[in-house]
């Protein structure tokens, strides 16, 4: 008659300490939107259709993901550099 069989104890591998002995030297980096809270913005219908088309445009140049969120966060960076008095000029025109 055969013995039963048993399971080999399991050995977990110690922990390396030093970074010279990973695998990649690929580190993940966070985004830095991660620890913020969702800011709410509302919009008209045809305001988020007019962002949906924009992403969309934008999103048949690259491989990056766009999303509304990403096209209003390049907005203030444009904004930023256009300046106060045109954005203010923006604002009369538009909204």
């Amino acid at each position: 008659m055969s013995k039963p069989l048993e399971r080999p104890k399991l050995e977990k591998p110690e922990r390396a300490t030093d970074n010279s002995s990973r695998l990649t030297s690929f580190s993940a980096k966070k985004k830095n939107t991660t620890g913020e809270s969702p800011k709410t913005i509302r919009m008209t219908p045809a305001e988020k259709i007019l962002a949906q088309e924009l992403v969309e445009q934008i999103q048949a140049l690259t491989h990056k993901n766009i999303t509304v969120s990403t096209l209003l966060r390049a907005g203030l960076y444009l904004a930023q550099s256009a300046g106060p008095e045109k954005v203010l000029k923006a604002i009369k025109e538009n909204i």
